[in-house]
């Protein structure tokens, strides 16, 4: 099998490395190099780092950046921590009693604020962009890179807008540390007390006050979520598998800055009163608590219940085909009941056919907080049904199968699985995404990914078992769309029945079947002398197309549509009649160990099918 090879190739891998690397092993779970360590790098230098170095050691940790691993250190200096205490002249002495009377609490969040700890990856300078580093620190929060020009005509690097990295790159045996000039204290402020605190968003920030939307935002963890496993990892058909243990929640809010509302004739929180029930008409005019209060819904279409930094709102790994990243887009569910907001590569929001778009202002935006992110919006963001409807979400809306739960963004993987360092993947209880899937207890549920499979944003979700799987679809506005589902027709896939919104649709389906199948009929668009205009329409007559052009599969080397096993199944054309959410179910009904691969769902307005492109 597929996955058996590549885990056992990576073990050879491993073992290659091990027995080329000339530093020593030793202990039973870590390597002890003869070079320098980050635990190492600072003691060695007590001039630079005696404070922190005294940090880490008092509170335990000081093995955990001797051992062997991937760390991202950043390093405050003694003149950091003068500042942080204070005190006028660093004076190594007075900083290091001041550090010792801290609470052991206080000491392991100043470490572990400044720790990021990977399975592969040390972030070097060339790594990072404007927006969040792709792994959070083991304070479980995002380090933010911005830049800013200096006086030598280059950008210096900021992190979390308040630091300079004035050492890049000091790369050692386990990790790279950059040197910083301040000590990070990232907010522990909810997004609402945040935005109270900026003087530029004081219209916007009375709406969320008004509506009291900022008590659906104030949580940073499910309490209520159980955890069913006991142990940290699980054997799934000879797979060892990391359950999710705990459920983050997160938040994403966008706001226009006064400037923006001023432009738009909006002076007070009476004006954008006015402003919004242009578009969210007077229903509970005198109560802007009430969800359909034209102001609530105003506000809420600025709120996504996950948390997303500026560079993380689109995918931009190396599935997708070069010519096609700046048509780039994702689609997501606001917290406006049943609205969805379109992202287009640029961070361009609710991009219209004339051009016309929502823009994100980078320098302002990536603020901080506790349980998410602020950004802010260069223009007026509503969702105007005519223009929603008829113009940004009239077209093939395609979404993939990690992209709809927010709990996978929340905790850290969707686009995190690349790198799993000795364990196959991850899995959940059937109730860890709540509405969004929902499966029974016989389902073996299965969460991977690698640049080298032929998946769309190069993650999968694999089931196998007697499963019985239901997903909460994207919602889209009422109108008559073609359902699609994106998968990789593979030997051991299964036979299943499927449905839409609980009614069951046509016989079941194999999806073991490549394309080359009769009952597919795929060909190569090479072997054609139309491009496989015509193949195209042979094989929707039975049911499927060809997978899109505008993703790489096999690491860059062909698209899905050249794959002869990238297929998309057509589940059917459906009428909806009102905003709801819609759900795909599938149940297997052939054997124990046929599987579901899910990559990812197509809707597509029955308008657009004659005149779609390939990608």
């Amino acid at each position: 099998m597929k996955y058996q090879n590549f885990f056992i190739l990576s073990f050879l891998n491993l073992i290659l490395l091990a027995s080329c690397d000339s530093d020593s092993l030793a202990g039973d779970s870590y390597y002890t190099f003869k070079g320098e360590t980050v635990a190492t790098y600072i003691e060695n230098r007590p001039d630079s780092f005696s404070v922190f170095t005294q940090i880490v050691k008092e509170a335990g940790e000081e093995s955990l950046l001797a051992t062997y691993g991937h760390y991202t250190a950043f390093i405050p200096t003694d003149e950091a921590f003068a500042a942080f205490f204070h005190e006028p002249t660093p004076n190594s002495e007075q900083l290091k009693a001041k550090a010792g009377q801290l609470s052991m609490k206080e000491k392991r969040d100043i470490v572990y604020n400044h720790i990021i700890r990977s399975t592969a990856i040390d972030y070097l300078t060339k790594d990072f962009t404007e927006g969040a580093l792709g792994t959070s620190n083991m304070n479980n929060r995002y380090i933010i890179i911005s830049y800013r020009p200096n006086e030598q005509g280059r950008n210096s690097i900021l992190i979390n807008k308040m630091s300079e990295v004035i050492r890049p790159d000091v790369e050692l045996h386990n990790g790279v540390v950059h040197v910083i000039d301040r000590v990070l204290v990232p907010s522990d402020e909810t997004l609402g007390a945040l935005l109270d605190a900026l003087p530029d968003y004081s219209i916007f920030a009375e709406a969320l006050r008004r509506t009291h939307l900022n008590d659906s935002i104030l949580e940073t963890y499910d309490m209520d979520y159980q955890n069913p496993y006991t142990t940290e990892f699980v054997n799934i058909l000879g797979y060892t598998m990391k359950p999710l243990q705990q459920r983050r929640l997160g938040y994403t809010l966008f706001a226009e800055p006064n400037s923006v509302m001023q432009a738009a004739g909006i002076n007070s929180i009476d004006d954008l009163t006015a402003y919004a029930r242009k578009y969210y008409g007077n229903e509970a005019a005198d109560d802007a608590t009430d969800r359909s209060n034209a102001l609530n819904r105003f506000v809420s279409y600025h709120m996504l219940n996950r948390q997303m930094s500026t560079n993380a709102f689109i995918y931009s790994g190396p599935s997708t085909s070069t010519y096609y990243m700046d048509k780039r887009f994702e689609y997501y569910e606001t917290m406006l009941k049943y609205r969805l907001i379109e992202f287009r590569a640029g961070n361009r929001l609710n991009m219209q056919q004339n051009g016309r778009y929502v823009g994100v202002d980078e320098s302002r935006s990536n603020i901080d907080g506790a349980n998410g992110f602020i950004h802010s919006l260069t223009d007026m963001l509503v969702y105007d049904e005519t223009v929603m409807q008829q113009d940004v979400l009239n077209k093939r809306i395609r979404f993939d199968a990690y992209a709809i739960a927010p709990q996978l963004t929340n905790n850290n993987i969707r686009w995190k699985l690349n790198n799993l360092d000795g364990f196959g993947g991850f899995t959940m209880s059937p109730d860890y995404c709540g509405d969004y899937f929902k499966f029974n207890d016989a389902s073996k549920f299965i969460m991977w990914s690698s640049d080298y499979w032929t998946n769309y944003q190069s993650d999968e979700i694999s089931v196998r078992g007697w499963y019985d799987v239901t997903v909460r679809m994207l919602p889209v506005p009422p109108g008559t769309y073609e359902i699609r589902l994106g998968y990789s027709a593979r030997s051991w896939g299964g036979i299943a029945q499927l449905f839409v919104d609980g009614n069951i649709i046509g016989i079941p389906v194999s999806f073991n079947y490549t394309g080359e199948q009769p009952q597919i009929g795929w060909i190569s668009d090479e072997q054609t002398t139309d491009n496989g205009a015509e193949n195209d329409k042979m094989m929707r007559n039975r049911g499927y197309m060809k997978g899109p052009n505008s993703v790489y599969a096999i690491n860059g080397q062909k698209t899905l549509r050249q794959n002869v096993g990238s297929l998309r199944f057509i589940v059917g054309t459906f009428t909806f009649q009102d905003y709801a959410p819609h759900y795909f179910r599938v149940k297997n009904i052939e054997s124990e160990l046929g599987e579901f691969h899910f990559d990812y769902l197509e809707y597509v307005p029955v308008s657009l099918i004659d005149s779609e492109d390939k990608d």
